[in-house]
């Protein structure tokens, strides 16, 4: 399920990105659309840094791989999916293509799935820990007055 799961996503990144078919609208959006990429490449930098060695296209974690609950991981456990999802929203916007806006909602579903295939691995791996960690941890949107059951 895994590889299926990169293989939807990357496609519809690409369906995304493609500079293919009719656009909508006159571009009122492009400034929405800069900031979303603005935002997605923060959000992805601050992952990057603090999965480092550690970081991964493929929802199976790596055997070896601690679970990471520092820096942006603190604020949302899955802040990869967010940058894409961010970035491919910049995209729809800005260039205001339907494929690409089609695409986007497509992509939302497949990142959707592959979060939970993910969350239950993890938990599988961490057992208590995961799941206390995403209990206090919301999945993509920080939520600041979210608190863990005690």
């Amino acid at each position: 399920m895994g590889n299926a799961l990169v293989t939807a996503q990357f496609g519809l990144i690409l369906l995304c990105v493609l500079p293919l078919g009719p656009t909508v609208g006159s571009g009122q959006l492009r400034p929405l659309g800069l900031a979303c990429l603005l935002l997605a490449g923060a959000i992805g930098l601050l992952a990057l840094l603090a999965m480092g060695a550690d970081t991964r296209v493929h929802p199976v974690p790596d055997h070896t791989a601690p679970l990471h609950t520092h820096g942006i991981y603190a604020v949302i456990r899955h802040p990869m999916y967010a940058a894409v999802i961010l970035a491919c929203l910049g995209v729809a916007l800005s260039s205001g293509r339907i494929l690409a806006i089609a695409s986007w909602v497509v992509l939302l579903g497949v990142l959707h799935v592959k979060s939970g295939f993910e969350d239950r691995l993890l938990e599988r791996k961490f057992g208590w820990e995961y799941i206390v960690y995403a209990q206090r941890v919301p999945a993509l949107i920080p939520q600041p007055w979210r608190r863990a059951p005690r």
